[in-house]
């Protein structure tokens, strides 16, 4: 896949020390830090950066390592959760020389995923490779103030990120615009700053929508919450033909993968238009689907790679016949019947064991006995609701709605 392929984002990481801004001491302490492993393995095997999405603390590291001459392992936590793919494959890294003889620095991403029930002894895992590595382990992580990194805090020097100030975003910005050949407002470059909160990342991949024509109404800019997001992945998702960028797309989207799934089995059939392409995309959903439930029976989080490329790569495949077009996405409704209906089971059910208590019966009696007969009074009488709610003894809407439908 070529540069121009390439999400920008992506396309203008930063490839050396010189090209970074922001963060100043942060960066000077991580690279003196790298340097202090050619005289010999440091007291410390590795290093966290911490701080906000989009300050630049997984770009650094590949500016570094190029800078250095550094052969540059990543890894992501989404995807190496668990006690053993950590054991076996971040380990086998640590531990073994480069073929050319060149040092190695191993990041390993989001490590604030590393932590809790699910992950079956991640952080463990980490911390027994962190003091045994051959090569300098680099981690990224979000929230400095969570409790899940305590233990990794201990083990390694901790580098704080900030937000990158807008004057040096604005910059970033002017010259990628220059660099397109394209002629941007201050004005929108004002807007973009503004909304991107110092979130260098956000702010790329906004200029990148405006110039590419992905948004026309430069006063969403600003407004940068779930949908928001959703819906410029969704649109750039549709955009591409090729697999390994819509995969990076999806893998850098700012919505669990949970989320996305349910966006786009509300809005596929918007893109993929002929019979052909939405049985292909309907059934790359379903797959998707089917993996998602044995990773959460199974806690077998290496699955989640397949679930990003049924997501991503056979989504965009399946568009063969159909024209790009841009569209308004509707936000998906599904969530929303399940949380009712759940909603409507907890008032049924506080009915039926407040009537057994009253009746002297059971819970059975009354839902086979009673519970229709009173639903049935309410509806054809909607005035006797409120009495039936004071015999009861409990809230009228747990009785159904006040026009009767349930």
């Amino acid at each position: 896949m070529t540069d121009q392929k390439l999400p920008w984002p992506e396309r203008y990481r930063p490839s050396s020390i010189g090209a970074l801004v922001g963060n100043e001491d942060a960066i000077q302490s991580f690279v003196n830090w790298m340097k202090s492993w050619n005289v010999g393995i440091p007291k410390k095997r590795a290093v966290l950066l911490v701080g906000p999405s989009g300050t630049g603390k997984t770009a650094v590291v590949g500016a570094i390592a190029n800078d250095l001459g550094f052969e540059l392992v990543e890894f992501n936590a989404s995807d190496k959760r668990n006690k053993g793919s950590i054991e076996i494959q971040v380990s086998r890294s640590a531990m073994q020389h480069t073929l050319d003889g060149r040092p190695r620095v191993i990041l390993l991403d989001e490590v604030d995923g590393l932590s809790g029930t699910s992950d079956r002894g991640g952080v463990s895992a980490i911390l027994k490779i962190i003091g045994v590595s051959a090569h300098p382990i680099v981690m990224t992580a979000n929230d400095y103030e969570s409790p899940k990194l305590t233990d990794v805090m201990k083990r390694c020097h901790v580098f704080k990120f900030d937000f990158i100030d807008d004057e040096s975003v604005t910059k970033i910005l002017q010259r990628i615009a220059n660099d397109n050949a394209n002629q941007v407002s201050n004005e929108v470059l004002e807007k973009i700053v503004a909304g991107s909160r110092g979130d260098l990342r956000a702010a790329i991949s906004d200029l990148e929508a405006i110039m590419e024509g992905q948004l026309d109404d430069d006063e969403s800019l600003g407004r940068r919450d779930v949908r928001r997001n959703v819906t410029q992945t969704l649109r750039r998702l549709f955009m591409l033909t090729d697999p390994a960028a819509a995969r990076m797309i999806v893998s850098e989207a700012d919505v669990d993968h949970d989320s996305l799934l349910s966006w786009l089995e509300e809005n596929i059939h918007l893109h993929l238009v002929s019979p052909s392409e939405l049985e292909a995309g309907l059934d790359a959903l379903s797959t998707a689907d089917v993996y998602l439930g044995r990773i959460m029976r199974q806690q077998n989080w290496k699955l989640l790679s397949y679930v990003y490329d049924f997501l991503s790569s056979n989504i965009t495949s399946s568009r063969s016949i159909t024209r790009y077009r841009k569209v308004e996405y509707t936000q998906p409704v599904w969530p929303l019947l399940i949380w009712k209906g759940r909603k409507r089971k907890e008032k049924k059910g506080e009915v039926i064991s407040v009537a057994a208590e009253v009746m002297g019966v059971s819970r059975e009696k009354v839902y086979e006995k009673c519970i229709r007969t009173i639903e049935v009074i309410v509806d054809i009488a909607p005035n006797q609701r409120e009495d039936f709610a004071v015999w009861l003894g409990v809230n009228k809407g747990a009785l159904g709605q006040k026009d009767g439908r349930r």
